[in-house]
């Protein structure tokens, strides 16, 4: 847990072995092969990363407590990612049962916004350094 290299710092290690030393002298469905691998390895070290980075966490949290408030969101669960599981549920439930369609741009469009941003950070993040996003206006 505490020693050096740390799970992060191993698999750049494999990352760059694999990018540098074994992809270059693949072809074909090989190399496709190998490059999803180096893309799911590439995200996971993001994940690892984001996983000391609460921000992330917070930032949607904060978009339930705007959607159904700071109690509601404290009581889905003991942690962030708890929470936001059983948050997406009921958000899941009310936009089937159109509790949302009077207001498409509002809460809850910045909610699934943020979340969507927030998997493609980690996902992709040179898509969102390429892309420009602007909510839509509401007229």
């Amino acid at each position: 847990m505490f020693d050096k290299p740390n799970r992060a710092e191993l698999l750049d290690a494999a990352l760059r072995t694999l990018r540098e030393e074994i992809l270059p002298d693949l072809d074909g469905d090989r190399k496709y092969a190998g490059l999803m691998v180096a893309s799911a390895i590439a995200t996971v070290i993001r994940e690892i990363e984001s996983d000391n980075n609460h921000e992330p966490v917070r930032r949607v949290l904060d978009h339930f407590a705007d959607l159904y408030g700071q109690d509601n969101v404290h009581h889905a669960g003991v942690d962030g990612e708890q929470r936001i599981r059983a948050l997406n549920q009921h958000l899941i439930r009310d936009i089937r049962d159109g509790e949302f369609d009077d207001d498409p741009t509002g809460p809850v469009y910045t909610l699934l916004l943020e979340q969507a941003l927030q998997r493609l950070s980690l996902s992709n993040p040179k898509f969102i350094d390429a892309s420009e996003y602007s909510q839509p206006s509401s007229s």
